[in-house]
Formats: structure tokens, sequence, C-alpha cells
């Protein structure tokens, strides 16, 4: 599976700091098993960094998932509010699709 992704998130992954990627349940992550990977790509740079899924948290909203985690291993900042990250991720995500599909928590480990 392919994911284009800003460039800081990117950076995060590739450091080792972001270790959970936040998305939609839809029907592309639907098919998503532990042990798959996941070839991320930079939307400034083009660069790629393969990953490989090692566990996958199914939540309701993005609140519970990010009152579950910390922020760094969100991509978020240490300080970043469960709000904050609610909100942020509300520029890419409706509330409406959220509660459509459910939310996952995708663990990701470098290769």
């Amino acid at each position: 599976m392919n994911i284009a992704i800003t460039h800081d998130q990117f950076q995060l992954i590739k450091a080792g700091t972001k270790t959970i990627e936040v998305r939609l349940n839809d029907a592309k992550r639907r098919q998503l098993r532990p042990g798959n990977h996941i070839t991320f790509t930079d939307l400034t740079t083009g660069a790629e960094l393969r990953v490989q899924v090692s566990a996958i948290d199914h939540f309701a909203s993005f609140t519970a998932l990010y009152t579950a985690f910390p922020g760094p291993q969100v991509g978020a900042a240490v300080n970043d509010s469960v709000a904050k990250m609610t909100q942020d991720t509300y520029q890419h995500y409706t509330p409406a699709q959220e509660r459509a599909t459910g939310v996952l928590a995708i663990h990701i480990s470098l290769n």
C-alpha cells in the first residue's frame, strides 16, 4: 500500500519518533493486516520510506485515539492537547467521515 504524507510527518517516521499512522477506517485501510508493508511518499521531496505494520487498533473517534497515545507517537508535538490534535486532524478528515468509518491507529516500524 502506498500513502502520501507531508514532509514533516515523513521525517518523524524516518527518525523513528512517529510510530503510529492515524487514518480513517475506510475500505482501503480495512485491507491492512499486521505484517503488511506501507510505502510512504514524501509529498515535498518524492522520497519513499517502507515500513511494516505491526498492529492496528480501532477507535470510534480521533479523540479516543489521541487519548490512548502520546503526541509524538502519532506525529504531534509533546505538549499538544488531545483537543488540538483532534482539531488538526479535522483539517484532513471531517467529523462525518470519522463517524461513518471510525479511525485506526496503524502501528508501524521501520524495516
